[in-house]
């Protein structure tokens, strides 16, 4: 847990620092959700090793990724248009999933926290 730990953390800084030039930020985010989603699925195969209140930060995790992934559904399919709203546009692609990573970012930290003193 303690690599796959450093991996998020390597990547989540590097994604901050690319946001320095927008277009490399975005690409690195596309990369980090990726991992994030690669880590998350580990934690969930091993989620027998994690207490209750771990479980509930990941449960919470997949809940937010599946309301985000609905929401950029809706956009790409027109249902709601946002050509014309650029603060909507940076919301749904910057603000929104650097929350989710964030929070997951958190989340693993905790969780290698608890692996750590087992």
């Amino acid at each position: 847990m303690k690599i796959a730990q450093k991996i998020n953390k390597i990547s989540y800084i590097a994604t901050l620092f690319l946001y320095l030039t927008v277009i490399f930020g975005l690409y690195a985010q596309i990369a980090l959700g990726a991992i994030q989603i690669l880590i998350a699925l580990y934690i969930s195969f091993n989620m027998k090793f994690l207490t209750k209140k771990m479980k509930y930060q990941i449960i919470n995790y997949w809940i937010y990724v599946a309301l985000y992934s609905a929401l950029v559904t809706a956009f790409f399919n027109d249902w709601i248009d946002f050509n014309d709203n650029n603060l909507l546009l940076i919301i749904t692609i910057i603000i929104l999933p650097m929350s989710i990573a964030t929070y997951f970012t958190i989340t693993l930290n905790k969780i290698a926290k608890q692996n750590e003193t087992k």
